[in-house]
């Protein structure tokens, strides 16, 4: 047996070997990491013994794999190309945006600056140790480098095992997978140092390193926004979209390393996290669910056949080790744990203290440096280094042999004692208001199935009052925590959790509707967006923070604005009717979802967070209702047949998803053929793309209606009002626009045709309404404004400006009169004498 069948033997071998590993680790309460390396070192010994076991007349199957094992391309191409970009893509895409950016300073710390002086550091200390000559400097720091990788996967899951607080693992996620990227970067500038001495230097260090970290940045940043950006215009249920993110972390990847000569482990590191963080929001919540799923499937597969393979050659590594190499590796051990020790408990406060961040528990810090375990990149990047044909073989033999050391202590020693350290420090425990959250729980999910098993043992005859192992399982909790009367901080805490609860059920809801595409991409992200914000603003400001975030959103967003501005200087339409369309869509989704966080927050909220917590977070559900409710009012009356053009965009896009869905379940009952549902599917489709259309907007800015409208024109005859409106300029303004402005220029003056404005004197607010006019005194007078003015909702103004308003008096005494005469009630000091007066 040979060539690709010995190799698709080999490889299925492994993996049904590794498949039995992860309940084995669970029964034997070790990390998975330890298993796995212990299966490739035994591997690999026995390849090493391979000829004997010929010789004892093994030939057969064993002895087969064995010999296929044998045979793989083991080498650092395989690692780097193959298997590289899937592990690192898997990691950065899970882990939790959000959370990174709440500790983004500590994370880089940790990430960045740890990494620089770890390589220092731990150099230095190798070098001083073995008494190298200076020209191996380069050399220790090299393999210094090499061990600043760490692996966060046997750390987080003793984390999740014993309960470890959240931020604990969010920040060994984050710094480990920045850290990755950071370590290779800097691994690839000091490689080239030792390949390319004549044209590389010292000096030239940093600027590699930052051109290979900021430029796979960058590139990253692009890739991952663009592949979520086409995530969600695919509509294949699961395939295509795992597809597409496969296809651009290799992409991401070779493209940085071939084309740009940047770092292609930051380039995938960034685009994962950028396509996780946007695309889980965009794709929806089912179709980012199969997607995850997938990609879990096959980052266990990468880092599992890359951990046993770069095992199996620690055997050989470790039979060419000296007493020397032990030195060494005592040196760089001392010296990375010193350098890690001095980042966190010496540099991190101080970052903390600048960015007047909420400073890292100690106990965290000492989980966080006994927790760096190695794994595989590093093996990955040493067998790179020790299969370079071009380095020196005593390079090589330094490398190897104490980035293997390294990781085999990290994983036998500091791994095995991870968990002992995690209790001794009491971080496997639940904080009072954690504790009792608990018990709440534990007593609602009881008391919700007491009936049910009351039912089942009735019809099965079992006899429930005889079984005292089913009895304590129904029996309530009776802990201390659920008896206890909660203080008014608690009482805050809890609320705080309510609303993030309720805020991240509202992201949820948002994605579904945007999965099921009942609304469009952009208004479905912008609304996962403005969930996400609401988050971010409860933990920086509580509940004030909450209600503050929700009224800005209630507003009109920036774009909207510009695009009113737009429509009034260059009288260009399509963007303003596509922002109202927008905000109908924004409203009437927002609407359907508060009315679900409502029925949510009765039900659940109050059954675990109880009824004082649940009546005040429904209180703050109903202010944003009713908010909702006046903007869908204000729209709905200003603009009718756009409210019902867009409106009905939505009920049609249900309407298609319902037929979608009734269509999936008669494939699935064998009513359809699957080619007549793929039919049925396009004319859906093409449906769909018709109905994103933007509806057209009338804005009811027709001079000539307006004028209309004016009370103070409707005595003119035909002609006269025809005459005015040449003089006026129609002007729509969006609720909370100031049109005008205290101390400003009097250069023109506005008439109300529709809408309400108020009008601000110091203290006292004056509230005009349809048919009013506002602006005259500064007109006449050619005075700065003396108030400022507000529009209260929509507004469909007329505004004669100053370059008219010559003619107006001329043609128009009766109508300057009667303004004149307001203007004197209003002002009654002021003299009132016009250019023609």
């Amino acid at each position: 047996m040979g060539g690709i069948a010995g190799l698709v033997f080999a490889v299925s071998g492994l993996l049904g070997l590794i498949a039995f590993l992860p309940p084995l680790a669970s029964r034997l309460r070790i990390p998975y990491t330890v298993l796995l390396a212990s299966l490739g070192i035994i591997l690999g010994i026995v390849i090493g013994a391979w000829h004997g076991l010929v010789g004892a007349g093994l030939e057969s199957v064993p002895a087969d794999f064995i010999a296929q094992l044998r045979a793989l391309p083991i080498n650092a191409q395989l690692f780097l190309w193959v298997f590289l970009p899937l592990l690192l893509f898997e990691t950065s895409i899970h882990l939790d945006g959000q959370a990174l950016l709440d500790d983004l300073a500590p994370v880089l710390v940790m990430a960045v600056l740890a990494v620089i002086v770890t390589t220092a550091l731990g150099g230095l200390a190798v070098w001083g140790a073995l008494g190298l000559p200076e020209k191996g400097l380069i050399a220790c720091f090299l393999v210094a480098a090499i061990v600043a990788t760490t692996d966060p996967s046997a750390v987080v899951a003793i984390f999740r095992e014993v309960g470890a607080p959240r931020r604990l693992t969010s920040l060994v996620e984050g710094e480990s997978l920045l850290n990755d990227a950071a370590a290779i970067a800097l691994f690839s500038a000091l490689l080239g140092l030792l390949l390319y001495p004549d044209t590389s230097s010292v000096s030239s260090l940093p600027m590699g390193f930052l051109w290979a970290f900021g430029g796979g940045t960058l590139l990253g940043l692009v890739a991952g926004r663009l592949g979520a950006g086409l995530v969600s215009r695919l509509d294949q249920g699961g395939p295509a979209e795992v597809t597409l993110s496969v296809a651009l972390a290799y992409a991401t990847y070779g493209f940085a390393e071939i084309y740009l000569q940047v770092s292609g482990v930051v380039a995938v590191v960034i685009a994962g996290l950028v396509f996780g963080t946007v695309g889980r929001s965009r794709a929806g919540t089912n179709a980012w669910r199969a997607i995850s799923t997938i990609w879990q499937q096959i980052g266990f597969w990468a880092s599992s056949l890359i951990f046993v393979l770069a095992s199996m050659l620690v055997p050989r590594t470790l039979t060419a080790a000296t007493l020397g190499d032990i030195l060494g590796l005592a040196a760089l051990l001392a010296g990375a744990l010193l350098a890690r020790a001095l980042t966190l408990f010496l540099v991190m406060p101080a970052i903390s203290r600048l960015q007047r961040q909420r400073p890292i528990d100690n106990r965290y810090k000492l989980v966080i440096l006994w927790g760096g375990l190695r794994g595989a990149v590093t093996l990955a990047l040493a067998l790179a280094v020790t299969q370079n044909p071009r380095l020196d073989p005593a390079v090589q033999h330094l490398v190897s042999v104490l980035a293997t050391g390294f990781v085999l202590f990290t994983l036998l020693v500091q791994a095995t004692t991870l968990r002992p350290l995690l209790r001794r420090l009491r971080l496997d425990q639940l904080d009072p208001l954690e504790r009792m959250l608990r018990a709440r729980a534990l007593e609602i999910g009881r008391a919700e199935i007491r009936d049910r098993i009351s039912a089942a043992a009735i019809t099965h005859g079992i006899d429930l009052e005889n079984s005292a192992e089913i009895r304590s399982l129904l029996e309530p909790v009776g802990e201390a925590e659920a008896a206890l009367e909660p203080s008014e901080e608690s009482q805050r805490e809890q609320l705080v959790a309510a609303l993030a609860t309720l805020s991240n059920r509202e992201s949820e809801l948002y994605a579904d509707e945007l999965g099921r595409r009942l609304i469009g991409r952009t208004t479905g992200a912008l609304l996962v967006r403005q969930a996400a914000a609401l988050t971010d603003a409860l933990k920086t400001d509580g509940v004030q923070g909450y209600r503050r975030q929700a009224r800005r959103q209630a507003g009109f967003d920036p774009l909207t604005r510009l695009a009113a501005w737009v429509y009034r200087r260059l009288r260009i339409q399509t963007p303003l009717a596509a922002g109202l369309a927008m905000r109908i869509e924004k409203l009437i989704v927002r609407r359907h979802v508060l009315e679900e966080l409502l029925s949510f927050n009765r039900r659940r909220i109050r059954a675990v967070y109880g009824e004082r917590v649940a009546e005040t977070s429904g209180l703050v559900l109903e202010q944003r209702l009713a908010e909702v409710d006046r903007s869908l009012d204000a729209l709905r009356l200003q603009y009718p047949r756009h409210w019902q053009a867009v409106s009905a965009r939505y009920i049609a896009r249900i309407v298609t998803r319902l037929e979608a869905d009734g269509f999936a379940r008669m494939v699935e009952e064998h009513l359809l053929s699957p080619q007549l549902h793929r039919h049925l599917l396009t004319e859906l489709r093409a449906r769909r793309r018709a109905m994103e259309r933007i509806p057209r907007l009338d804005l009811g800015l027709g001079v000539h209606t307006l004028v209309a409208k004016m009370p103070l024109f409707a005595g003119l005859a035909e002609e006269d009002r025809k005459d005015v409106a040449k003089l006026l300029r129609p002007m729509l303004v969006l609720p909370g626009e100031r049109i005008v402005r205290r101390g400003e220029a009097g250069d023109a003056m506005y008439f109300i045709a529709s809408g309400a404005v108020e009008v601000m004197l110091g203290e006292e607010r004056v509230r005009l309404g349809s048919g009013d006019f506002f602006g005259e005194a500064g007109l006449l007078m050619g005075q700065p404004r003396n108030a400022d003015v507000v529009a209260l909702g929509y507004c469909q103004l007329l505004v004669l400006a100053q370059d008219a308003l010559g003619t107006f008096l001329r043609e128009h005494p009766e109508l300057v009169g009667e303004v004149r005469r307001v203007a004197r009630e209003r002002l009654p000091e002021a003299v009132l004498e016009g250019p023609a007066g």
